[in-house]
């Protein structure tokens, strides 16, 4: 079905994190997961405020539904690799363990743009989401900068992750975390001031604002929200990448890495 070399560097990432092993399971799972998802919160706001409200959470969740694939992506391949040991491998190795990382990361990213993408398409198609093609330069580089923010986050969760024994615990919170202050399912400006200053440090808050602009549901500068958006995914990129350094450093100073964890 597609030319895909079984033994390189991205395939073996997918075989690694993925409990589905074909591109078959894959392509199935990554539609019909996230349209249970959106069905039941379009459900819900509808039955509690009225279907004016629907298009409004749909644009939320699909935004939501991407950063929680990646940040679960993220998660589990750093799990896996505590588990089998090749965690300390990969500091042992030549290649610094910043690119080994980067590398590993194509799946995860390449998953978020795909769940991105189907997304769009269901909410098009079920929702009456019209898709907006006098904006497509806008909506790509949206595209982009939520992914490029969501990465860069989903990168920092993960190394944090390795510090809990259950990951699981820390992982629902942290999704629910999201659920709440990133303004999936209402606007952020609802929040007391000092929590909306708050969501506003986390990445996704400005990317679905921007979202809910290009389709015309709310009403906010477009590029200036991305601009935050881009500054913010940058700032947790730097305080991830230095807690790769520490971690790698404080693993060949040791000869091991939370091994008691």
């Amino acid at each position: 079905m597609l030319l895909i070399n079984k033994y390189g560097f991205t395939n073996l990432s997918y075989k690694a994190i993925y409990t589905f092993q074909t591109i078959k399971l894959f392509i199935l799972f990554r539609i019909v997961d996230p349209f249970m998802h959106y069905i039941f919160f379009a459900t819900l706001a509808s039955s509690l405020v009225g279907s004016d409200y629907l298009k409004y959470v749909v644009i939320g969740n699909i935004a939501y539904y991407t950063c929680q694939t990646m940040m679960i992506n993220f998660m589990n391949m750093f799990r896996m690799e505590r588990r089998y040991g090749t965690l300390e491998l990969n500091i042992a190795s030549p290649t610094p363990t910043l690119i080994i990382i980067l590398r590993k990361g194509i799946v995860p990213l390449l998953d978020g743009l795909f769940v991105f993408t189907v997304g769009l398409m269901i909410g098009s198609v079920l929702f009456g989401l019209l898709f907006p093609f006098n904006h497509l330069g806008t909506l790509f580089v949206l595209f982009v900068i939520t992914l490029f923010s969501i990465l860069c986050f989903s990168l920092l969760f993960a190394s944090v992750s390795l510090l809990f024994s259950n990951v699981n615990l820390f992982l629902n919170l942290a999704l629910a975390f999201f659920q709440v202050f990133c303004g999936v399912n209402f606007s952020v400006t609802l929040l007391p001031e000092a929590l909306e200053v708050m969501a506003r440090l986390l990445p996704l808050t400005h990317s679905i604002e921007a979202l809910r602009t290009i389709y015309g549901l709310e009403n906010y500068d477009v590029y200036s929200l991305l601009i935050k958006e881009f500054i913010i995914g940058v700032c947790y990129l730097v305080v991830s990448i230095s807690m790769v350094f520490v971690m790698e450093k404080q693993a060949r100073r040791n000869g091991a890495l939370f091994k008691n964890i």
